[in-house]
């Protein structure tokens, strides 16, 4: 499913170009199980391949000169497919590193092979004449000197800041992204509060149940980990977070957090089944999966100042690196 052309490339001793799969059974079994059609995270041409598939990628007629700001899988997806088509493409990116999003995905706890989506797309990239560009924060300025005649913006989301009421800040409070780049530290007690679902909470907890915190996730949900089912992920999920001491109590919409001081930190919650009140104290930090919002601000300045104007992956609405492969692949055939 994920690379049809997988044995002509091992024929060919072309094994660094195989796409591999991460086994994450995102589009796959997970779409499959809920009565979609058949997809793949890491492949855009799965299930398209009339549109998409082998042989469809033809060069454009009027090559142009295209940049592309941000190196997540959207953007390096762009950059792939703009460059197949000859367009002249420079792709910056703020970070050192390619990967966006992605590499911060591969650090929660059983979610390193994530990365591998990136590792195939950067090594294609590494094989293609573009101009890339690291350590560089594109802004206004910078992309009206280079005069390009189309720009692509895949910046990505940010963890929502406040998304519950009430006064608190780091880093008594803090964001899933910030424990797993290394910016906030976790105290000893933890109170994971998982709107997610997903790996980001799940992993996040596990990750810091590793470093020997004592972790308590609360969720909306009938349970945590509620988007895991069709991927396959649940059971080995909570057995492993069970067995690594990390509690849950589900049924708890969050009404507020209140707390600016060490050890003084009042999770407000409510159960929306039974009504009643509960204070979730005391903890020494509380982490949140609680959604990104779009980085839209690039996007926005640029509007009515360059040729073309395109955005892609979670600066447009934060979702799934899936969504975002694809509308970067889109994006580069409709350069």
């Amino acid at each position: 499913i994920c690379d049809p052309e997988l044995p002509n490339k091992a024929m060919e001793s072309r094994t660094d170009d195989i796409r591999n799969c991460i086994a994450c059974n995102q589009g796959c079994i997970g779409r499959m199980g809920l009565g979609y059609r058949l997809g793949c995270i890491h492949n855009p041409a799965v299930g398209e391949e009339k549109e998409l598939g082998i042989g469809t990628l033809e060069p454009a007629e009027t090559p142009k000169k295209v940049i592309v700001v941000g190196a997540g899988p959207a953007g390096l997806e762009v950059a792939r497919v703009a460059t197949l088509r000859k367009h002249k493409v420079i792709l910056f990116e703020k970070n050192d590193e390619l990967g966006g999003q992605n590499i911060i995905a591969g650090k929660v706890a059983g979610r390193q092979e994530i990365t591998g989506i990136t590792r195939w797309l950067t090594s294609q990239l590494n094989k293609l004449e573009l101009d890339i560009r690291l350590g560089i924060e594109a802004d206004e300025s910078l992309i009206s000197e280079e005069n390009p005649d189309a720009v692509v913006i895949a910046v990505g989301s940010k963890p929502r800041e406040k998304p519950f009421p009430g006064e608190y800040s780091p880093p008594q409070v803090v964001s899933t992204v910030q424990i797993l780049t290394g910016e906030a530290e976790a105290g000893e007690r933890v109170l994971l509060i998982d709107l997610d679902g997903h790996h980001q909470a799940t992993g996040t907890a596990e990750l810091l149940a590793d470093q020997g915190k004592k972790v308590h996730v609360i969720t909306s949900s009938l349970f945590i980990g509620s988007a895991l089912g069709p991927l396959q992920d649940l059971y080995l999920t909570r057995q492993r977070l069970a067995k690594k001491g990390v509690t849950f109590t589900p049924d708890i919409a969050v009404l507020e957090i209140q707390g600016t001081l060490p050890k003084d930190i009042i999770v407000k919650g409510l159960n929306v089944y039974s009504n009643e009140m509960i204070d979730f104290e005391p903890y020494d930090t509380v982490v949140l999966a609680a959604g990104n919002a779009a980085d839209e601000a690039l996007y926005m300045a640029l509007k009515g100042k360059v040729g073309e104007l395109f955005r892609v992956g979670d600066c447009v609405a934060p979702r799934k690196t899936d969504m975002a492969i694809i509308e970067g692949h889109r994006i580069g055939r409709m350069l």
